[in-house]
């Protein structure tokens, strides 16, 4: 009984522990100013200990980070802790994190990869998703990654751990542990069910398919099994998973926070084969489904000098309460291409998230110094303005960003804008 009673007491630390770190990042991930908040996903070049770039690192309110196994930078010395460090410095707001994955890894023998342990741990260990003729599967050849089996269909390593464990111990033990400065511990194709269309998830031989209601669970109890894993291990971190969908019973709420990827801008994007109101239902979701501080990025593909594609998708993501995240498709997930609208102050929200139109169709929502408008139709609106708005004064744009006062605007199709209060 006293066992069970300490148990219970070390329980309840850690969840005060969590409760208590979850709040203090909440407050955090508000950044030193109020919205528009601002998400980089920088997984692709590896340059983080070039000056430059850490600078453009330091802007965002939250950025994620690609460190592999053994990166050094540049000149054989640099650290990770060292990195994370100097973004703090120039940046003490900003929230780190760190890209890991759990459905996919290289093949063991791959010499242009840096986590041939993960590969060598599924060969010894048989955890490789296999088809029904015994051959290992992929979701895509793009990066010679090979699915591994997450399911509890796997037998258990020696000390009792399937895959989903095994990573999170593992990427702890490489990133997270040593680097205690990351803040997200960040998790892609979290998805809601199997990449790959068909499988022998369950070891009968024969191919499963990927909505079959037993695969969808297995599938979906390994990345839990992972989250629970990484949470026990620094129960301080926010979780959060690149994902299609948290509203399942077995997602919902597991996760602090979640990355939309391209919802404008792809030729997958949600935006175009479903629409812009089917795209918010999904980002409000999103919100709903994650626990505090819930930050969502909200993401968007486009040239870096599109002024009106980026106001489409900052006013919309502006409607919620997520992190605008950016992508040129020139550099990918290596830049931070940065706007005037980002430097800008609104405060807080005084509206609720907005799920229906103000006016003719156009979405308005007020904060306390300003308010944005978006119009996602397909034919320009015009709408009045009450007293007291202007456009902001920028470098970019200058034909919107002008500095005038508004007494009515026409917005154009799939386009927004951001008015701010004049001063008092």
């Amino acid at each position: 009984m006293i066992i069970r009673n300490i148990h219970s007491v070390m329980a309840l630390g850690i969840a005060i522990l969590y409760l208590l770190s979850a709040g203090n990042l909440a407050a955090q991930a508000g950044g030193k100013k109020g919205f528009p908040r601002i998400m980089g996903m920088n997984i692709g070049a590896k340059n983080y200990d070039d000056p430059k770039y850490l600078d453009t690192l330091s802007h965002p309110d939250v950025v994620i980070l690609g460190f592999y196994p053994g990166w050094r930078g540049k000149d054989g010395k640099a650290l990770m802790g060292a990195v994370v460090q100097a973004i703090k410095q120039r940046n003490p707001w900003s929230l780190i994190g760190q890209y890991t994955i759990l459905s996919e890894t290289q093949d063991s023998g791959d010499r242009t990869s840096a986590d041939t342990d993960k590969g060598k741990k599924l060969d010894r260990e048989g955890w490789w998703l296999l088809d029904a003729k015994r051959k290992r599967v992929q979701w895509t050849d793009k990066y010679t990654a090979f699915e591994a089996n997450i399911s509890e269909w796997t037998k258990p390593d020696e000390n009792g751990l399937r895959y989903s464990e095994w990573l999170a111990r593992r990427d702890y033990d490489i990133y997270f542990r040593p680097t205690p400065g990351f803040d997200i511990w960040y998790f892609d194709n979290a998805l809601s069910k199997p990449a790959v269309k068909t499988a022998d998830w369950n070891r009968d031989g024969m191919n499963d398919a990927n909505d079959d209601p037993e695969i969808v669970r297995a599938h979906r109890a390994g990345h839990v099994a992972e989250w629970r894993q990484a949470h026990e291990l620094r129960p301080d971190m926010v979780l959060m998973g690149n994902s299609d969908d948290l509203s399942s019973a077995e997602f919902s709420g597991k996760l602090h926070g979640a990355f939309l990827e391209a919802l404008i801008g792809k030729s997958w994007s949600m935006e175009r084969w479903k629409g812009w109101e089917k795209m918010m239902l999904r980002y409000h979701s999103a919100i709903t489904h994650t626990a505090r501080p819930h930050i969502v990025g909200f993401n968007v593909w486009g040239r870096d000098d599109d002024y009106q594609q980026m106001r489409y998708g900052l006013a919309s993501c502006l409607l919620d309460d997520g992190y605008f995240s950016y992508t040129d498709p020139k550099s990918g997930y290596s830049s931070v291409p940065w706007f005037d609208e980002f430097d800008l102050d609104l405060g807080s929200p005084l509206d609720p998230s907005q799920t229906e139109p103000w006016e003719q169709g156009v979405y308005r929502r007020v904060f306390q110094k300003g308010m944005v408008l978006v119009n996602p139709g397909f034919f320009s609106k015009t709408v009045r303005i009450e007293q007291g708005y202007r456009h902001f004064e920028g470098t970019q744009a200058r034909e919107v960003n002008n500095g005038k006062p508004v007494a009515s605007i026409t917005l154009p199709p799939k386009d927004g804008i951001i008015l701010i209060r004049n001063e008092s």
